[in-house]
């Protein structure tokens, strides 16, 4: 690697050698233009006559540099000297989260504040069409001033050997080729399937278990072996294993975990916004009552119950157990409302966020510099094939419709999420009445979240972008993800979506939930069939009324109590007899 020490690539003098990227070498360099130091990756002389290298060494380059976030590695700029393919990306100042796991598992706090910058910087990628594909520690870099970064996105190195676990295969990205890190691999990319942003979260919870234990739940000896562990074991339960983690934090890498894309989370941003409301809750997320130790009242009721008689002891345990049953069911019953009320916190939380993403995806589109003589145009296929496109080269992307300034439809992408919009022209109407404001809104028989953005030139309005999806199934996940709690979507027409087993809402439209005493202000105990939950409604729009019903089981909360309860009638019992076997003897004793 000493060879370029000295030269120059352009306007870069080579300092030193830093290391091997994923994709060739990298040195220190300074800008003497600029005059600052950067960093310069090389791509090998092995690789420097292969067109298809080369290609994609610009392609991704390209690609990353469209990203400008703080957890993702900047680079600066491209070029080629002297038959020197190289690329020139800010210098840092620090170590690999591979080297820091050398020294052992991170602490939970610590943990935490990682992943939600890792998942941030992976949001901004996805958001601009990126795939990682081969995120690992080794592709995660930590500054000295705590800010992390993610390197070497969408660089897989070439390897033909398959020796070690940890060793990239392949950069080929043909169908049914394997590529990345196999301990990291998702299910989908080990059987070689196309990568997804959903593929980055699996490795993204891979690498999160890591930081909290230490250890990657899937590697093994042998490729064989690890491959197989992804596709069909269940990592070992953090349960028990890892304290100081809140349990809306183990969800949800639970969640990243799924072997089906489908049930992992939606997006990145909301892992980000889970884990980071998750870090605000207490520590163990816990009510008081369940830390408590239900022996200690049980060894101070056998010292008692061992100086009274027989029938004493008995009328103790039964009072206790009474006592026991009025009082667990105040105290479940305050702990449950304290629960449900942060639980409506956490239900405003996804949906402000999901509104604002709408709004940004809404004023992206409509300041597209040829948005003007498309609607100029009011060629509807045209404007259509516009949307579509658009849709297609930033994944994630929602339901977008382009009216005119009347708020005359135009054009609009044509997927199941707008089933049931064509013809519709009330999209303007409906969020006019809203004041312009990202809201749920109900057009062509749905209800949506939707947000509006004016195409303008100038002073001149030529037109409007909306960009919606429906409040449905996938809303209902991410609030029952956020916040534990089974979630029914509700109109005051219908059921809109619920996570209840099999899909089966205990209420067919809100003014049926009402009448049966569901309230905005406190928990309502309602049962649902052989269970027993409390639930409370969050309003999302009053006009039209919508509102997610977020239930918690109330015989969960009570467990713990049964067992007390149940444990110390047989203690009472036990020592009543023992008692009386004593009784008799000293009975027996005095007698002779």
């Amino acid at each position: 690697m000493n060879a370029l020490v000295g030269t120059r690539l352009g306007p870069y003098e080579i300092v030193a050698p830093i290391g091997v990227g994923g994709m060739g070498e990298v040195y220190r360099a300074h800008d003497t233009r600029l005059g600052r130091d950067v960093a310069i990756k090389v791509l090998p002389r092995t690789l420097a006559n292969d067109p298809d290298a080369l290609a994609r060494f610009e392609r991704e380059a390209r690609a990353v540099a469209a990203l400008n976030h703080p957890n993702i590695l900047a680079l600066h700029d491209i070029g080629t000297e002297g038959g020197i393919a190289h690329a020139v990306m800010e210098l840092l100042e620090g170590e690999t989260l591979r080297k820091r796991l050398d020294s052992g598992p991170i602490p939970p706090r610590k943990a935490l504040e990682w992943a939600v910058q890792l998942a941030l910087g992976l949001a901004a990628a996805h958001d601009r069409g990126i795939v990682h594909r081969d995120l690992k520690p080794e592709n995660v870099f930590l500054t000295h001033d705590g800010r992390l970064k993610i390197l070497d996105f969408g660089v897989a190195r070439r390897s033909q050997s398959q020796t070690d676990v940890d060793r990239n295969v392949t950069t080929k990205t043909e169908p049914g080729v394997f590529i990345g890190t196999p301990a990291y691999a998702s299910p989908e990319q080990v059987l070689g399937e196309p990568a997804t942003p959903r593929s980055d979260l699996f490795a993204f919870g891979v690498v999160l278990y890591e930081l909290l234990t230490g250890t990657n739940p899937f590697r093994h000896a042998t490729v064989a072996e690890t491959m197989t562990a992804i596709l069909r074991a269940d990592p070992p339960p953090l349960v028990g294993a890892v304290h100081g983690v809140p349990p809306a934090a183990l969800r949800v890498i639970d969640h990243c975990l799924e072997k089906q894309p489908s049930e992992r989370p939606s997006s990145a941003g909301d892992v980000a916004m889970f884990l980071d409301a998750s870090g605000n809750t207490s520590v163990d997320g816990a009510p008081a009552w369940v830390a408590a130790d239900p022996g200690a009242s049980a060894r101070r009721l056998k010292l008692k119950l061992l100086a009274v008689s027989c029938g004493l002891l008995i009328a103790v345990v039964a009072a206790t157990w009474g006592y026991l049953h009025t009082m667990s069911d105040r105290t479940v019953n305050a702990a449950l409302e304290k629960d449900l009320a942060r639980a409506q916190a956490l239900v405003t939380q996804v949906q402000a966020w999901r509104l604002e993403r709408l709004q940004l995806t809404a004023r992206l589109v409509a300041s597209f510099p040829d948005l003007k003589a498309l609607f100029e145009a009011t060629d509807a296929a045209t404007i259509r094939d516009f949307l579509v496109t658009y849709q297609q080269r930033n994944p994630g992307t929602p339901s977008l419709v382009a009216l005119g300034p009347s708020g005359t439809p135009l054009g609009r992408t044509d997927t199941a999420e707008t089933a049931g919009t064509s013809g519709a022209d009330g999209w303007l109407a409906a969020l006019a009445a809203k004041q312009g404001e990202p809201a749920v809104v109900y057009v062509g028989g749905r209800s949506y979240h939707a947000a509006a953005a004016a195409a303008e030139a100038g002073e001149k309005l030529f037109g409007y972008i909306v960009a919606a999806v429906p409040v449905d199934q996938e809303f209902a996940r991410a609030v029952s993800l956020a916040t534990g709690d089974e979630t029914v979507l509700l109109s005051d027409r219908s059921v809109l979506a619920s996570t209840f087993t099999g899909g089966q809402a205990p209420w067919t439209s809100l003014e049926q939930w009402r009448k049966q005493g569901g309230r905005t202000d406190r928990a309502s105990m309602i049962s649902v069939g052989a269970r027993r939950f409390a639930a409370r409604e969050v309003p999302l729009t009053e006009d039209p009324a919508v509102s997610a019903v977020i239930a918690k089981s109330r015989d969960d909360a009570l467990e713990p109590f049964r067992g007390v309860q149940s444990g110390l009638v047989v203690i009472g019992l036990l020592v009543a007899a023992a008692a009386l076997l004593a009784s008799l003897w000293l009975s027996r004793a005095v007698s002779v």
